[in-house]
């Protein structure tokens, strides 16, 4: 396995507004000026490199030997030796870091008027007391000798 480097290309597409007050001929040029905006496109495209692994064969070249007998019966034996190529490929198993977006955030505070209504009810409220008698209690002892 071999690394290589190859490139990411990332793109963005964003429009750019150019606004510009123009006076208006209508009115023989009095009155409010009128805002012309115009788009330009822009495209803006960078490279991210990154590894990768690629597979990369050789050729291995190993003496293969047989044995074999004559046709005709003899007492000697002789070995046959020929080359054959082996192909011996190996992969690797690399992982890479996911690269994480980075956001930045500016505060942007706008000053909001306070709307307050002049249509509102308004309603007092007065305490409504009734007058009631409270019950009372007497208590007479009666002395009882035994």
């Amino acid at each position: 396995m071999e690394e290589q480097v190859i490139n990411d290309v990332t793109c963005t597409n964003t429009v750019e507004f150019n606004c510009q007050r123009e006076k208006s001929t209508k009115n023989d040029g009095y009155g409010q000026k009128e805002v012309v905006c115009t788009r330009t496109p822009k495209q803006d495209c960078y490279n991210i490199p990154r590894k990768i692994q690629v597979e990369v064969c050789k050729t291995d070249v190993h003496r293969y030997c047989e044995k074999f007998s004559n046709v005709f019966p003899f007492p000697v034996e002789e070995q046959n030796c020929h080359f054959e190529p082996k192909k011996i490929c190996e992969l690797q198993q690399k992982t890479r870091p996911k690269k994480a977006k980075k956001y930045s955030y500016t505060k942007d505070c706008k000053e909001q008027p306070r709307e307050i209504c002049d249509q509102c009810e308004k309603k007092s409220i007065q305490p409504v007391c009734d007058m009631q008698e409270r019950l009372q209690c007497s208590y007479v002892p009666k002395e009882s000798c035994r």
